[in-house]
C-alpha cells in the first residue's frame, strides 16, 4: 500500500531536514519504495550539513532520552529506546562509564557522536566497535557513520510505514472497486 507522509514523519526517521523535505516531496510511496528512495536521497542529495544534522539528532549510545527530548521528539525517543534496548539490558556500571568516556573521546576526535545501528547489539559489542573505529581517519569514519545512519533510517522507515494510525485518505486502495 502506498502512503504519503510529511516532513515531520521523515524527520523522525533521519533527523536531516534536507532528507525529510526530499522524501516528503516524493508523495505516495510503498515502504519498499521509501527505503530505496531514502538510500538514493541520503547518499546523492543530502550534503555534509544534512549528514551532521542527522548525526546530531541521535542520542548517545547508552543515553536515556531527557524529558525535553521526549517532549520535542516523542517518536524518535520511543524508537531510540527500542533500538538501544539490548544495549541497555546488557550493560553494567563499569561498561557504561567506559562507553561514556569513549563516546566523549570519539566526539572530540571526529566532531560528531558515535553513530551505530544499535538494534540487537549488546553494550560490550558496541563499545568494541567504537574502539575498533576510533583509529579511523576522519573521512573514513564520516562515511561509516553515514552508512550506519542509513541503517537506522531504514529501520525507522519500516516502523513508520507499519504504524497503525495511517489515515485511510493517505493510502491508495489497490484492491479494486467495491462490489
Amino acid at each position: 500500500m502506498a502512503t504519503s507522509f510529511g516532513e515531520e514523519e521523515f524527520l523522525a526517521c533521519c533527523g536531516s531536514r534536507e532528507f525529510a523535505k526530499e522524501m516528503a516531496a516524493l508523495g505516495l510511496l510503498s515502504c519498499e519504495e521509501a527505503v530505496e528512495a531514502a538510500r538514493l536521497i541520503w547518499f546523492n542529495k543530502v550534503g555534509v550539513t544534512g549528514w551532521l544534522e542527522a548525526f546530531g539528532s541521535n542520542l548517545l549510545i547508552g543515553q536515556s532520552p531527557s524529558s525535553t527530548y521526549q517532549r520535542t521528539h516523542p517518536t524518535c525517543a520511543q524508537w531510540s529506546k527500542g533500538e538501544q534496548s539490548t544495549a541497555l539490558a546488557t550493560t553494567t556500571d563499569t561498561i557504561s562509564q567506559e562507553l561514556h568516556e569513549w563516546n566523549n573521546r570519539y566526539k572530540q576526535k571526529f566532531g560528531f557522536i558515535f553513530i551505530i545501528c544499535a538494534t540487537g547489539r549488546s553494550t560490550p559489542e558496541i563499545l568494541a566497535e567504537l574502539k575498533r573505529r576510533y583509529p579511523n581517519r576522519p573521512i573514513v569514519e564520516f562515511e561509516i557513520a553515514a552508512q550506519e545512519q542509513m541503517k537506522i533510517t531504514e529501520l525507522r522507515l519500516k516502523k513508520l510505514y507499519s504504524l497503525p494510525h495511517i489515515v485511510a485518505s493517505t493510502a491508495i486502495d489497490t484492491s479494486g472497486p467495491e462490489t
